[in-house]
């Protein structure tokens, strides 16, 4: 193992290292956290650190805060959550082996070396006993992550593990700053620095400066190296206020235990089992008589991330959202049974465009356990199927049935007691009333709710409230086609211009599709599209017989309408007031230092806009916006989080200088 991957945030007075696994016997003591947590009176305690290294100091702190909740079942405190930073991330052999010496810590280490993410900067959430432990893994330079960790005017920091002696003496303000921007009141810190030179003056005086109240610890002496010291601290007035800018504000519901959700597709499930982890009352109301008759009904859909080589915010979305949505379904399938298959999915370089777009994908030198180019055998040999392309292949792709998997999600949602499953409810009006939301549905009767997440897909625009947000209806009907000696050899998924997914075992069936009719709401059959889903096959893999001996002759299939935006990135986070916003940011060209906070119809929500990728984006999308109510740590950057709020597109034209009008 090479230095860089040696865990580095602590000293022996041996080998000028202190061991790992003493690591939170240093900062869990000087941080009384045990002590702490029997007082807290929040539902979620927050540790940071500066590196995660080996693991071990998270593993021990899962260990101890797990004992604790064993010996205090009535505490307050309900959920840890860990936040880390590593610019130099161990690949999973060498945290596997980093941890192996460590029998103790094996329930939890488990289960992040299952989840463990490859090497992709920004924020990789990993959820672990069910919720009852979140950690935030930021990789990347620090003075690069910490700007963009997202805080509101309270901060959502309660506790520092830090190692400045590993950090350079130019990075040290910027982040003492950083540390004290997230930081709470009442926040604690604990830090190593070095003795030689006047680093240890320098960081007091940087800490200081930013809000601590610092003093050296002379506990542990015999624990570190003559060298190091421990600085000790406490935020006693938070100096610093929400760390985003006033137009993409992130509020939180002012009462999270009751939440209405509307809808009943993968989006409203994952938003649902999210909020539920977190303690929180779920009234789900869906127009249909069972969930996933809508646009997550099909039999099969892909599981793929949406990337390009340009590092922009698709792909800084989709990256740690696909790996997210791998880790929700592999938890979803220990409780529940739903069809899927982690197969793999290879998209074929068919053409001249395809070929140039995958090539701009491939320069943006993803991991290989990310997307990975394969020629033409190699392709063959992958996909046991004869296309005569190259192509790229995501290993950790796959295929899943969403309406099983949506059903599955809500029964398990239903099996905690914390979901309410109402049926044939179409609601169809909102109405702000004494501080909670009255909702309408098509026979007239009413419900109240203190907060309110819209999640039905196109129909979002039947709500007066929501109506503005620039997302639009897309109409794509699927194929089904029965397996033959060739198809049933399929085994990727196969994407082309339109995919092909390997046989479901069950029906003895594959999918092929989707055609695209933008605006368009209708689910009759429609025989030309029918005949499209094949001949697009056909076209794009013109030199082999069995895209032509396809049968399509039974007729079936299904269409469905999604939700989709211009940009490809969903809308999610507060429902802007529109009509406000536009007056209020009339002159934001010119007045942004002085701009207000984004008008907005409070305690109302959207996750709306999800497109074709849905599966790879859903369950994040749902953890985002349950950690949004609940006022936790947001699990994206600043970058990213700005790219999805609901106000996104209004703004830019805003701070363009140009003029909004109504939507057309």
């Amino acid at each position: 193992m090479s230095d860089k991957h040696i865990e580095q945030t602590v000293l022996n007075s041996n080998d000028n290292r202190i061991s790992p696994s003493h690591l939170c016997d240093i900062f869990l003591p000087q941080n009384g956290l045990q002590e702490r947590w029997k007082a807290f009176t929040r539902r979620r305690f927050v540790i940071a650190e500066t590196g995660f290294g080996t693991s071990l100091s998270f593993l021990s702190a899962c260990q101890q805060f797990t004992q604790f909740r064993q010996a205090n079942p009535t505490a307050t405190v309900k959920e840890l959550h860990f936040i880390s930073f590593e610019q130099h991330p161990l690949t999973k052999s060498e945290l596997i082996k980093a941890t192996e010496a460590k029998p103790e810590f094996a329930h939890f280490s488990q289960q992040l070396q299952a989840h463990y993410p490859p090497d992709i900067s920004d924020c990789h959430r990993i959820v672990l006993d069910d919720g009852l432990i979140t950690l935030d893994l930021w990789f990347g330079d620090i003075t690069d992550s910490m700007p963009q960790v997202w805080t509101n005017d309270d901060g959502i920091v309660d506790a520092w593990f830090t190692d400045f002696s590993q950090i350079e003496a130019a990075d040290m303000h910027q982040v003492a700053e950083s540390i004290a921007i997230l930081a709470r009141k009442n926040s604690t810190i604990h830090t190593i620095t070095s003795h030689q030179g006047n680093q240890q003056d320098v960081l007091k005086q940087n800490l200081t400066e930013a809000g601590f109240e610092m003093a050296e610890s002379h506990n542990h002496r015999n624990s570190i190296s003559p060298t190091h010291r421990l600085l000790v601290g406490s935020v006693k007035t938070r100096q610093y206020q929400a760390n985003s800018k006033p137009w993409f504000t992130r509020t939180s519901a002012t009462n999270a235990n009751d939440v209405a959700i509307i809808g009943g597709g993968v989006a409203s499930a994952t938003t649902a089992l999210a909020l539920i982890r977190r303690g929180v009352n779920v009234t789900l109301y869906c127009a249909d008589s069972l969930p996933a008759e809508g646009a997550s009904g099909n039999r099969q859909g892909a599981v793929y991330p949406l990337l390009n080589g340009s590092n922009d915010c698709l792909t800084r979305f989709f990256g740690p959202a696909f790996f997210y949505a791998r880790q929700f379904v592999e938890q979803a399938a220990m409780n529940s049974t739903f069809s899927h298959d982690w197969c793999g999915v290879t998209q074929l370089a068919w053409d001249e465009k395809s070929t140039s777009k995958i090539n701009k994908m491939l320069s943006g030198n993803f991991p290989q356990e990310l997307v990975h180019a394969l020629d033409i055998e190699q392709t063959k040999q992958k996909t046991a199927i004869t296309s005569n392309f190259s192509s790229v292949y995501y290993p950790f792709g796959g295929w899943l049935c969403p309406q099983e998997l949506t059903r599955a999600l809500i029964k398990q949602a239903q099996d905690t007691g914390r979901l309410t499953l109402k049926s044939d409810v179409d609601i169809c009006g909102l109405e702000s009333t004494n501080e909670q939301w009255q909702l309408t549905d098509s026979t007239g009767n009413q419900f109240t709710h203190n907060t309110v997440i819209i999640a039905n897909g196109h129909r979002f625009s039947e709500f007066e409230q929501a109506k503005q947000i620039p997302a639009y209806s897309v109409r794509g009907q699927v194929s089904h086609i029965p397996t033959d000696d060739t198809l049933s050899t399929l085994k990727t998924v196969l994407c082309y211009d339109g995919y092909l997914t390997p046989q479901n075992i069950t029906t003895k069936t594959h999918c092929i599709g989707a055609s695209y009719r933008r605006n368009s709401a209708d689910l009759a059959f429609c025989e030309t599209e029918h005949q499209d889903n094949k001949q697009r096959l056909v076209h794009c893999i013109p030199d082999v017989e069995w895209p032509k001996n396809v049968d399509i002759s039974a007729n079936q299939s299904r269409a469905g309408v999604r939700c989709a935006s211009r940009d490809h990135l969903p809308f999610v986070g507060n429902i802007c007031r529109y009509e406000a916003l536009i007056e209020q940011y009339k002159d934001l060209r010119d007045n942004q230092a002085t701009a207000e906070t984004v008008p907005i119809y409070a305690n109302l929500y959207s996750i709306v806009g999800l497109g074709s990728r849905g599966l790879s984006s859903a369950p994040l999308l749902g953890e985002l916006l349950a950690s949004q109510i609940c006022g936790d740590p947001l699990p994206l950057p600043h970058t990213v989080l700005n790219a999805l709020h609901p106000g996104r597109m209004w703004v830019r034209r805003l701070v363009r200088g140009k003029q909004l009008g109504s939507k057309s």
